[in-house]
């Protein structure tokens, strides 16, 4: 995981998931954008491997206490699309504030391109 100035968290999770890492990375993301809003969720999928229910737990949890604006994923299979989805799913059904909007791409300049776009047509909102 690495910050992005001045709003972009990029995550990469590589080979098969465990809880404790995840939880250890939920902590991470937090300390890091704790004084930070809002903040953006950039993350690569593309070397990822299994994906257990528990991790899958920690992954909703994590998404609710950051509540990005918006999250673009890139690189996942076809079966980490539905994790996430389901995920993304299942904290919108426990949490109605989470405002951010999840996305996937197949490369990371359209995931990139995307996360600008929703930047600018935030900031214009607010200025507006």
């Amino acid at each position: 995981m690495c910050f992005e100035p001045p709003d972009t968290c990029f995550v990469t999770y590589v080979g098969d998931l465990d809880a404790d890492v995840v939880v250890r990375m939920n902590a991470a993301l937090e300390e890091t954008v704790r004084h930070r809003q809002p903040v953006d969720l950039l993350v690569d999928l593309s070397r990822t491997g299994q994906v257990s229910e528990l991790v899958r737990r920690h992954g909703v949890f994590g998404m609710l206490a950051l509540n990005p604006r918006a999250t673009a994923v890139f690189g996942a299979d076809f079966h980490l699309r539905v994790v996430v989805s389901m995920i993304t799913k299942a904290i919108r059904l426990l949490h109605v504030g989470l405002r951010g909007q999840i996305r996937f791409f197949e490369r990371e300049a359209d995931a990139r391109a995307w996360l600008a776009e929703v930047k600018r047509k935030d900031k214009l909102q607010r200025s507006a």
